[in-house]
Order: C-alpha cells, then structure tokens, then sequence
C-alpha cells in the first residue's frame, strides 16, 4: 500500500527533482505527468531505506550509508542523489488521502531509472541492536510522594520562616508535577492546605497578638501581616503551579479552590474574622477615618491598604461599609449640630461646602465602592442639610446675604438646596421680601428723589447677578423678580393731586432727557464702547424700568414736556438717538402711545421747509439778511401749552417776524399763529472795552434786557424801573433773567449793589471789563425749581386725559358688541388701557356713569347688570 505524504512534501520534493535536472550534463528529456502516489510507492519499496521508528530524528545523508548489499545499480544511484531534505518522515500522522485527494504534482524527468519495486529479505532474521537503553526503574508510589512531600513542606517551612529553600524550585516544581500525573493531586492539595492552616492559625496569628505595636496600633500590625501573606503565598503558588492549573481549577467547588482563593481564606478565618482580632481591627480603620475628617495626621498609605484588603478577603460590604457608613452618620450628625448653632449661615455654608469636596476626594483617595460614595454623600445631605433646613432657609439670614451681596455664599446656598429638593421653593419668600424692602426704600426716600432712577438701575443689575449667578438662571425666581419689582415699583403712595404710582414714572422721564441731553456723559460709566454705545446701553436700560411702571400716561406727560424743550432750544444730543427712543416706546406702547410725540418731530421737519421757503420771498430784504431768523411753528394739539409771556420786542427784529407771519399765513389761510416768545433765543454780538468782542448765545428775553443798553452811554446806569418799563416784563420773568445776566458764572451787567438778590432799587450797566477766553459764551436763563403747582397742573391734565381716554375706550368697546355685561366690559377696559396705565375699578364705573348720563350708554335692569348702548 503506498505510503502518505502531505501536498508540502510532494513540492519540495518536485523542487529538488528539477534542480537535479537542471544540472544533469544530460538533455532534458521532455516532462511527464505521474501521480506522486506512485512516486512514493516504488520509493518506498527500496529494501534499503529503512523505516523511521517513532520519535526519532532525521537522519542525515553521511548516516543514512548502508554497507554494499545486492542493490542494483538504478537504487544505488536514486539513493545517493536524495538530499537530507528529500527524506518524508512516514511516523506523523497525515490527512487521509482517501477523504482528501493529492493533487497532481508536476515532476521532471531525470536521467536516473524509476526504483525497483520493493523486494522483502528472504535470508535469515537480523536483530536490531540499542546502545545505552536504561531499563525503567521501578520505585513505590508512596514511599516518592512521601519524599517529594517531605521536600515541599521544607520548602514551606521555609517560605513561612523567610529563609533560605534547601531545594530547587525547579526540582520541587517537578515533583509536584510528578504527584499529579499519578493522581494524587488531591492528596497533595489537603496536605497543602492543612499546613497553611497551621501556620496562619498558630504562627502567625501568635505573632500578630505578641506585636509589640498591637496594642497601640491593630491596624499596622494586621496589615503587615496581610502583606507577609500575601508574598509567602505568592511563592507558594509557583511551587505549586501545576497543581493550580492542572487540578484545582479543572475541580473548583465549594469544598476545592485553587491556590490563591485557598490562602485568602484560610487569612480571613482566622485573622481578620478572629473573635480577638476582628472588632479592634474595624474600629482601628474606623478610628483613621475620623481622625482624617478632623484634618490630624493619619498614615493615608496604611489605611488604604486596609480597605484594599478588606475588599480582598470580601469583607467591604459584610463587615467594613455598615459600619462605616454608621460611624459617618453620628458624626455628621454631632458636626451638623455644633456648626449650625456656632456660626453664621455664611459660615455654616462654606462648612458644608467643604465637608461635601472632602468626603469625595477622600471616597476616592481610599478607593472606596461607588456605592460606598453615593451613600456617604446621602449621609451628608441628610445630616448637615435637611436636618439642619430651618437655618438654611431663615429669612433674616439669607436677607443679610442679599444685603452683603455676598454672591458667593448664596452660590452654595443654591446648590446644596438644590441637591435635596427645589431651591425656589425655599428661597423664594425671602427673595422677594428682599426685593420689597429695597425697592421701597428706594423710592419712597424722598431726599433722594433725584437718584432715584440711577439707585434702581444699580439696584435691577444687582437683582439680575443674582439671578444669572448665584441662581443659575433659575426660572421661577427671574419671574418673582419680576413681579417683585414691578409691585414695589407701582407701590408709592398716592399724594393730594398725585395719581397713584405716578412718581417713578415721572423721575424715569426725567432720567431719559438727562441722558438725551448729555449723551454719554450721562449715560453709565462702566459700558464700554465708544459714545453712541454707552447711550444705547443706558437708554435700553432705562426702558427696562419703563416696562414695569403703569402709570406711562404719567411717563408721556413729562417724557413730552421734557422732549419740547430739547426740540426748541436744540439741547439734544443725538436726533439719532431721539428717533430711536421714539421707536422703543412705539414698539412698547404702540402707536397712540407716541402719535403726539411724532406730530412733534413732523412740526420740527415742516418748520425747516416753511422758513426756507419764507427766505426766498419778497418781504426777506436784502435789508434783514444780517438777521438769521429760524421760525418753529408748533402744532398746539401736539405740543405742551405753554403761557404767554409779555415782551417789547425790538421794533427791527418784530417787523421780520410780521413778514413771516404774512408769508405763512397766505400760504395756509386759516391758520392763527401766536408767538410764544419765552421760548426762543439768539446770540448776539457784543463789543466790551479794550477791543474785547465776543458772541453772546441767550434767550429773547436776556436779549431784550440787553439791548436797551444800546441807547445809554458807556458806563451808564438803568434802573430796575427803567428796563421793567422798556422791555415789558412782569416782575417774576425780570428778575429770573437779570440774575442770569449779572449774578451767575457769566457777569455781563454789573449791578450797583453787591448780593444776588435783585431788588426794584437796584441799578444796572454794562461791565466793561468782562472778558472770557472762548469767544462764544453761552449764558443759561436762571431755571426756578418745578413748583408743586406746577407739578399738580401737570397731574391734574394726565387725570383729565386718562378719563377721556377712558370713556373713548368704554363708547368704543360698546358701539361694537352694542349690549355687554357688566364685568365684560370692565375687564376689556382695562384690557384696551392697559399700554397707558392701569386704571382702578371704581374710576371705570365713574366714568360709566358719566357716559349714561350724557345718553352714550344705559343700564337694563334684572338680576345680572348688563349695559347697552344707545345710538
């Protein structure tokens, strides 16, 4: 039967039949195609090559020479041209050729004949002879394991005394290995196990408890005993590896554990769990955590390699974590109450603060279980926090924080509320009382009135870093600030004539004509950016308040007042700004909230075409073109009223503004125009002694004074009476403009008698020796101080027109549903004037009434009152 060969084999051997070809002297005789089984069969039928016995090596060429036999001359050649290469070992165990079929296997044809086939030795037998054979010895089985025993327990003895081992690793290694294979490794394993058990039991549990450091220090020692353990046990499993990787972990059962296992038991059993040893060990490990939160010194690297052996042994969550987290909670316990009764809430704040971070950093410096972690930090909110609720949350407390702007306390404040419940909910009664408090006093500090618009601007960005710190954009307690702000706001008492909640409105009007008429020299001086910026950012700051006033029909009435005087006396600073103003409030209050103040900003644009159309006319002679007359013609319905003043005008200058009241009304006939005289200005030139010559920018009536001087010498006197008599004015208007021109910054009469009261025996005339070094001086009119009346004028014309409004909107809402309940048509009253004001019930029935009575509107009877309206 030929013999099998694998597909590897088959092209080696082709390989080395081609070369052999290649270097014949002799011409290639062609190739031919044969199956390598029959190669291989007639190979193998050569009675000299021997078969390879079973485990031996290959022979080489010199070796595998033969003496001569009867071999023909074809073997002998075959023979000798085979490499040590082309040998097959036939003792492996190769596939199957009948499952698997040999591929054809090109071969070159040589010059040597094919082998004879094989021929079996027919003479007598031969014997084959083994040098050297040692015979098997035969030695008893218990008397080796008795003796390898013997060995390995020196070997442990040894390793339990830290000495030297007599034995060779090696050697013990394979005696254990020995033991094994003859199936008594569980034998060896009990062996094993007892004597390790009589060690830990007796040596060195006798060790630990003689220590001189025991008493002092249980933990060190039980430690340092763990770590002894822990290397001896190391080498007895290299010793005993083959057992451990042969037997024990192949048969690992409740009762059969390998190595490792085995020691840490055996450790548990009777060190750490041993009745002596067991409760000074915890409260030792106990005992270094406590003093660690008491920041005294520890040894930090002992007590971690207690809780790593702890978990080692499977003892953290048995025996170490139920009695940790216990001893956590009475002393957080005693701590929450000592330091809340101690200290102030700030304090108290940042304690918690830092016991939280440390108790962390300490969970993970000692590697402590994650669920170990997450039941000390429920510990901690337990203990300091929600036990501890009422002083977290007294108002008086968190009050003097507010007040401190102590942002960072109420940071943590916040966020360890916010780790057991809702912190809004805790915080938000205080917040807003805080809110109250402040605010009221703000606006309600009469003293101050005049900051009283800069304190709330400064009082709302505090209010807003509250909200955008500590409370982290908190939701419900941005809208309690809100609310907050917006009822102290609108809180103020009412006054005789003053309409409720009409003085904040009236001091933001007047913050914002600061603003328009100084730019960003009023405006905040922590914006950055460059003018127009920090006006914007003040202004949109301003407008923020706005939105929380009601009264804005009060707003409108000073913003409008304020606004006319900027426009006629050219006092604003940017029309950009103006215009931009006018547009928030339009987009705030819609358009019949700023329709007046449009219509002024139109008078102010037409005014501009009408006196260029006035100069281009006739009646402007090249006579009066030495006066540049600029005529602003209001819209009284739009505009203010503003009182008539009496004047002596110059008879020069009325005669050009006659011309231009004939020029404008023949272009609109109709129309009456009455000038308001106490409102406009000039600038005159003005020569003083010595050459001094300047520009002198006043109002018409500081103009009118000045000019009767013309008609006197230089250095003469008029009397009080005289310039009375000359220019027309009462007393009040005379004496405010007097002071201006010769008791201010800007002294150019010179009164006979000192002080700055002007009396009717005073006596005036030009001071010859002003001198100023700008060459354009303005000279402001003397402004009186707003009079109460004044002010109540002004309220007493918002009520009036709050009450027409009211009545338009009521006539409006009842032409269009034409019967409508009672209560309907309150709510949609309020509803439609809401953008100007809010109005108080009983004002809305006052003006049903009146619209009943004069026939608008009547009440139908039955039980529910209902109103229908009458065309």
């Amino acid at each position: 039967m030929p013999e099998k060969v694998s597909e590897q084999e088959t092209q080696s051997l082709g390989k080395k039949r081609k070369q052999q070809t290649l270097q014949s002297s002799q011409s290639s005789q062609g190739l031919s195609q044969r199956s390598i089984t029959d190669f291989l069969e007639n190979s193998s039928q050569d009675s000299n090559l021997p078969s390879p016995q079973p485990g031996s090596p290959k022979r080489s060429r010199k070796n595998s020479e033969q003496p001569e036999t009867s071999k023909n001359m074809s073997t002998q050649q075959h023979w000798r041209h085979i490499n040590e290469s082309d040998i097959i070992d036939l003792t492996s165990s190769p596939p199957d050729i009948r499952a698997s079929p040999i591929p054809n296997v090109s071969v070159t044809a040589t010059k040597y004949p094919r082998p004879a086939p094989f021929q079996p030795h027919a003479g007598a037998p031969r014997k084959l002879h083994i040098k050297n054979l040692r015979k098997p010895s035969k030695v008893d089985p218990d008397v080796y394991f008795n003796q390898t025993w013997n060995s390995l327990e020196a070997a442990l003895t040894a390793i339990f005394e830290s000495s030297k081992i007599s034995t060779s690793l090696e050697e013990l290694y394979r005696g254990t290995e020995n033991i094994c294979r003859a199936d008594r490794a569980g034998e060896l394993y009990n062996k094993l196990k007892a004597c390790c058990d009589a060690y830990i039991s007796d040596r060195l549990k006798h060790s630990i408890m003689t220590s001189g450091s025991w008493k002092d220090d249980v933990v060190k020692c039980v430690v340092s005993a763990w770590e002894k353990w822990n290397d001896q046990l190391g080498m007895i499993r290299s010793i005993f590896l083959y057992l451990d990787r042969s037997y024990l972990l192949t048969n690992a059962g409740p009762k059969l554990q390998p190595i490792e296992p085995t020691g840490l038991d055996i450790f548990r059993r009777h060190i750490v769990l041993a009745k002596e040893i067991e409760t000074k060990f915890m409260n030792g490990i106990m005992t270094l955590f406590e003093r660690d939160r008491q920041q005294l010194p520890i040894n930090s690297s002992l007590l971690s390699s207690a809780i790593r052996m702890v978990d080692s042994l499977d003892l953290y969550t048995s025996n170490f974590e139920p009695r940790f987290l216990l001893m956590s909670r009475e002393y957080y316990d005693r701590l929450g109450v000592l330091e809340a009764t101690s200290n102030s809430l700030a304090e108290y704040l940042d304690e918690c603060s830092q016991q939280l971070y440390k108790e962390s950093l300490r969970c993970e410096r000692y590697h402590l279980d994650p669920l170990t972690k997450r039941s000390i930090r429920l510990i901690l909110e337990e203990t300091l926090l929600i036990n501890q609720l009422p002083i977290l949350t007294d108002q008086r407390s968190i009050e003097e924080l507010f007040q401190k702007q102590d942002h960072k306390s109420l940071t943590i404040l916040y966020g360890l509320l916010d780790r057991i419940g809702e912190p809004s909910s805790h915080l938000r009664s205080p917040w807003e009382k805080y809110i109250l408090e402040v605010g009221r006093s703000i606006i309600e500090d009469e003293g101050r009135e005049n900051e009283m618009v800069q304190r709330l601007l400064e009082l709302k960005d505090s209010l807003d870093t509250f909200v955008r710190v500590p409370f982290k954009g908190d939701d419900t307690l941005a809208y309690s600030l809100r609310e907050s702000f917006g009822t102290f706001l609108n809180s103020r008492t009412k006054e005789r004539s003053e309409m409720l909640n009409s003085k904040p409105a009236e001091m933001i009007a007047k913050y914002v004509d600061m603003l328009l008429k100084g730019g960003a020299r009023g405006a905040s001086t922590g914006t950055p950016g460059d003018e127009d910026t920090r006006l914007a950012h003040s202004l949109e700051q301003v407008l923020d308040l706005f939105r929380f006033i009601q009264g804005k029909d009060v707003f409108e009435a000073f913003y409008k007042r304020d606004l006319a005087r900027r426009l006629l006396m050219d006092r604003s600073a940017s029309r950009d700004a103006e215009r931009n103003m006018l547009t928030k409030l339009k987009n705030e209050c819609g358009s019949g909230f700023t329709q007046n103040l449009e219509s002024m900003f139109k008078d102010i644009e037409i005014s501009r075409d009408a006196i260029s159309h006035f100069k281009n006319t006739r009646n402007y002679t090249e006579n009066a073109r030495d006066i540049d007359l600029n005529v602003l013609v209001l819209s009284q319905s739009a505009w203010p009223t503003y009182e008539e003043v009496p004047v002596i005008i110059p008879v020069k200058m009325a005669q050009y503004l006659e011309s231009y009241k004939n020029v404008y009304c023949e272009k609109h006939s109709g129309r009456k125009l009455m000038w308001r005289h106490a409102l406009s200005h000039c600038i005159l030139r003005a020569r003083f002694a010595q050459g001094v010559n300047r520009e002198l920018v006043l109002s018409v009536l500081q103009a009118v004074v000045l000019l009767l001087f013309n008609d006197v010498g230089a250095g003469a006197y008029l009397s009080y009476r005289q310039i009375k008599e000359g220019t027309g004015l009462d007393d009040k208007q005379l004496i405010r403009t007097l002071q201006s021109l010769a008791c201010a910054k800007y002294r150019v009469l010179q009164k006979k008698t000192k002080g700055k009261d002007i009396l009717p025996t005073d006596n005036f005339r030009v001071n010859q020796n002003f001198s100023d070094p700008k060459f354009r001086i303005k000279i402001n009119q003397i402004q009186l101080k707003e009079t109460k009346e004044e002010k109540e004028e002004t309220f007493e014309r918002v009520a009036m027109d709050r009450q027409y409004e009211t009545q338009a909107a009521i006539t409006r809402i009842m032409k269009a549903r034409k019967k409508l309940r009672h209560n309907d048509l309150i709510q949609m009253t309020i509803d439609q004037t809401k953008s100007r004001g809010t109005l108080d019930v009983p004002e809305i029935k006052k003006q049903i009434e009146r619209l009943i009575d004069k026939d608008y509107m009547e009440r139908l009877s039955g039980p529910e009152v209902w109103y229908q309206y009458l065309s």
